[in-house]
């Protein structure tokens, strides 16, 4: 163990501070990774009852197909570019009608159409948070940069805490101290945008003739689907916190008293 130096202040006959050894940061290292891979595993807990309801809802496709198929006319995006791609690869969770998708750099919504027309208006919202605009786009192009920064501050929250507790802090101190909250925060943009699409979604189903208890239905759908991007939000942010806290606890210089 070795003493701080006087570079942070600490100048009396009552107390310094002791770096902690090696094994300490190493120990400290280990039960942050396990403990955010722990909270983690908490993830389909927030994504089943989706995934639950998608294969059941298999068996209604007819009820939802031809309105979507009006939806997309209604909705003006053909004109623009926008194409329906059929896919039934089982290999894949779109062939298997357990997922669907748009593809903004080729505009084209993927999914099963024999299985899975219940989520293509979900797809069309994001189809037309894309293509008209605003801020619907905006917050799409926020997507990737915001994964990137939560997988960022994952791997800060790793790093050992060299000063002090109480010392001043600087831009790095501050990122280090509240990096599950960025994490948390830059996964936000794709929660909101994922709502604008369900919500715009429900609208056009609705105007192209839904009946109303298949739109409620829709609606519930869609808010088990918003379930799961807000637990990965939640559940990274939780990580990120709990490993910058143990990090924090087996490496922060500690107080001794004499």
């Amino acid at each position: 163990m070795s003493k701080i130096s006087n570079n942070y202040g600490i100048n009396n006959n009552n107390y310094y501070y002791e770096q902690r050894s090696d094994l300490e940061k190493e120990l400290g290292w280990v039960l942050a990774t396990t403990a955010s891979g722990l909270i983690y595993k908490s993830l389909p807990s927030f994504s089943n009852p989706f995934l639950k309801q998608m294969s059941k809802e298999h068996a209604n496709n007819h009820l939802y197909k031809d309105v979507f198929i009006k939806a997309v006319e209604n909705s003006g995006l053909k004109e623009k570019g926008l194409k329906l791609i059929h896919e039934a690869n089982p290999q894949t969770d779109i062939g298997r009608g357990l997922n669907a998708c748009f593809v903004p750099a080729t505009k084209e919504i993927r999914l099963n159409a024999e299985k899975a027309t219940i989520s293509g208006f979900h797809e069309l919202g994001h189809a037309m948070n894309n293509m008209k605009g605003g801020w619907g786009k905006f917050l799409q192009k926020l997507r990737g940069p915001g994964y990137a920064i939560a997988g960022l501050m994952g791997s800060i929250a790793l790093l050992s805490r060299n000063k002090p507790k109480g010392e001043k802090r600087d831009l790095k101190d501050l990122i280090l101290d509240n990096s599950g909250k960025i994490a948390f925060a830059a996964m936000l943009p794709t929660v909101i945008e994922e709502s604008m699409a369900s919500y715009k979604g429900v609208k056009m189903a609705r105007e192209a003739g839904l009946a109303e208890p298949l739109v409620n239905n829709l609606k519930k759908f869609y808010k088990k689907a918003l379930l799961s991007y807000g637990g990965y939000a939640i559940v990274t942010g939780l990580a990120v916190y709990a490993t910058s806290k143990i990090m924090e606890k087996f490496t922060r210089p500690k107080k001794i008293e004499y």
